[in-house]
């Protein structure tokens, strides 16, 4: 049977922005489509790729054709879920996902199953000091019993925090990453692409419990934001 050819492309490169895309190939694969994404797709860390895409088993390769599905599909609508948003801005109905997906199954971490889980570093979302220190603090208050760990990053830049003062967790790859998340009991984060990771490796699991902070309020139309994560918005110390 002949399969039409579906070339899946976004220019902003963050781990959220190919994440918000990750449902449409195993869609697009079921309306007999076979799935490729574009060379001109781009990814702040070559990772990005790995985790979202190569191993998405709806996804042929890697193809140099001009996108037809994607940013040049949008992101519109207003079905109450991102995701749905965006499977119906590409003329697909017959979604059953809420979530962004990964592919990758993650290994359990012992360690980390009484832990509260933070990453700070953001490039989409850049609070303050104050309302990390505040806001954050909150978030620790609220489970006292739980060890609380800092994910720093061995090959990007991590935000410095000099306030607190809790054990490293050292993650080396977006595969490790994914490991600790899945792993920890709360995870706490700002609005950015691990929060939108974290949707997609929680699903409907009851851990872990995941925070998210953001500066400004979203509706379940617009950004990353997803019915698995408790969404606050920052606040400030007096």
């Amino acid at each position: 049977m002949f399969r039409k050819k579906v070339v899946i492309g976004q220019s902003w490169g963050g781990l959220g922005d190919n994440l918000q895309f990750s449902t449409l190939p195993e869609l697009y694969s079921n309306n007999g489509y076979d799935v490729f994404i574009s060379t001109i797709n781009a990814y702040r860390n070559p990772e990005i790729y790995d985790l979202v895409w190569k191993s998405n088993p709806f996804v042929k390769g890697i193809s140099d054709e001009p996108p037809n599905a994607g940013e040049c599909r949008g992101v519109h609508g207003n079905t109450g879920n991102f995701i749905t948003n965006i499977e119906q801005a590409h003329g697909l109905y017959n979604g059953h996902r809420i979530y962004p997906v990964v592919y990758y199954q993650p290994t359990v971490i012992p360690e980390l199953a009484n832990c509260i889980l933070y990453d700070a570093t953001s490039i989409s979302t850049t609070p303050s000091d104050n309302q990390i220190e505040t806001s954050f603090n909150h978030v620790f208050a609220m489970h006292p019993t739980l060890k609380i760990k800092k994910i720093e990053f061995s090959r990007v830049a991590n935000r410095n925090l000099p306030y607190f003062n809790h054990e490293v967790y050292t993650i080396n790859s977006i595969h490790e990453m994914c490991d600790a998340i899945y792993s920890c009991r709360v995870f706490l984060t700002v609005l950015s692409g691990a929060s939108c990771l974290a949707s997609a490796l929680k699903q409907d699991n009851p851990t872990p419990t995941i925070y998210t902070f953001h500066d400004r309020i979203y509706d379940n139309t617009i950004g990353y934001k997803f019915k698995n994560n408790n969404h606050l918005t920052f606040t400030e110390s007096n």
